[in-house]
């Protein structure tokens, strides 16, 4: 069984998400008048870690996309990379 289709059991888990997405980067302090011929294209690097309790067996994937949608709820319609994505069961 791959990491892509293995089953998730109930219990308390830990995890870490890294993800990347394209960002559009504007130097702070810059005045407002100059905001836009400022800004550049980046790419920026989001980091998530939180622990959670899962109720019933889901899809590692499942899983993920969840947590990632919620780590990512402000970036909707944009195209984010998945780095990684650590899942650790807590005793």
């Amino acid at each position: 069984m791959t990491s892509t289709d293995q089953i998730i059991e109930p219990g308390s888990y830990d995890y870490d998400i890294q993800v990347k997405f394209a960002s559009n980067y504007i130097p702070e302090h810059t005045p407002p008048a100059f905001r836009e011929a400022a800004g550049y294209q980046t790419t920026r690097t989001r980091n998530v870690s939180g622990q959670f309790d899962l109720a019933e067996h889901v899809g590692r994937e499942v899983l993920r996309d969840v947590l990632v949608r919620r780590v990512c709820g402000d970036l909707d319609g944009q195209d984010v990379e998945i780095v990684r994505f650590d899942l650790i069961p807590t005793a």
